[in-house]
């Protein structure tokens, strides 16, 4: 499993490509073959999986039960993935309808968070920043909920 961790800040081009960082490019398994699958995600960001993560992930949600809720998660995710492979130079493409549901527009921050990468408008990830709940209550609150700090 590929193990994404740091942030980086870069700019998206007028082609909708987004440089991965070499520390990133170098923790992808083999089995996602250079490949990222790209969707939406929570906090009107994106999220990049490595395809063999997201091909895992996408096993687990057909094997889930047809609920109006699975089905609507399945259609609203479907509506949006796109698969990139990387180029030359290690960027992905995006597509104009992901560019729009990030509001990306020069500046983008890439955040590592374990198994995928979250990639935001970095105007957008700074107020969601500055604006969420302090560190302290958010770790203890987790800590509560079972994720035991080491």
């Amino acid at each position: 499993m590929s193990r994404f961790r740091g942030k980086f800040v870069y700019t998206i081009d007028s082609k909708g490509r987004v440089n991965i960082p070499f520390k990133f490019r170098k923790v992808l398994s083999p089995g996602a073959n250079e490949t990222f699958v790209v969707s939406r995600a929570p906090n009107d960001c994106l999220r990049a999986y490595p395809k063999d993560a997201w091909d895992s992930y996408e096993d687990e949600l057909a094997s889930r039960p047809q609920t109006p809720e699975t089905l609507q998660l399945h259609r609203l995710l479907g509506n949006t993935l796109s698969e990139s492979t990387l180029d030359k130079q290690g960027r992905i493409k995006l597509d104009a309808e992901q560019i729009a549901i990030a509001g990306l527009v020069k500046s983008i921050t890439l955040i590592g968070y374990t198994g995928y990468i979250e990639i935001w408008s970095t105007e957008r990830f700074n107020e969601y920043i500055d604006k969420a709940d302090d560190f302290d209550k958010v770790f203890f609150q987790s800590v509560e909920a079972g994720l035991r700090a080491k």
